[in-house]
């Protein structure tokens, strides 16, 4: 493969990295601020907005107790193809004290929260509008 066909490869996957991606927020927002609302929103990267389950708002402020509003919405799982199929990520510190109280499992402070496939799908149901999956690359 020459240095121009590397080149052309990589613009056409950060071109298709961000047609994957366009469902990310524009900007994530605080908790508290989206419990202000009268209706819950934040606008995507693709323009469009989304709009949040004041339910959901509600249930991560009962997890989260003191700390929700330092919460950021949507919370973000990563797709993590490196350590195999069905395997996500929760990075964010706030985040994963909300995903593990939901799903009553355990946690260590700043490390990074992994979660299979199953335990998506009840975090997927239980905050359908609060979360997002964010596709990245092996």
């Amino acid at each position: 493969m020459s240095l121009n066909d590397l080149d052309s490869f990589m613009e056409r996957l950060s071109i298709e990295l961000r047609l994957i991606n366009k469902h990310l927020p524009y900007q994530r927002v605080s908790l508290c601020e989206l419990l202000e609302m009268d209706t819950p929103y934040i606008v995507l990267r693709d323009g469009t907005i989304h709009l949040i389950d004041p339910k959901e708002l509600q249930l991560l402020k009962e997890l989260l107790d003191s700390e929700a509003c330092r919460l950021r919405i949507p919370i973000i799982i990563e797709t993590a193809p490196s350590l195999g199929e069905g395997v996500f990520i929760v990075r964010d510190p706030i985040a994963i004290k909300a995903i593990a109280k939901l799903l009553d499992i355990g946690f260590k402070e700043n490390e990074k929260l992994i979660i299979y496939r199953p335990q998506l799908y009840v975090v997927r149901e239980k905050l359908p509008t609060t979360t997002t999956i964010f596709f990245r690359p092996a």
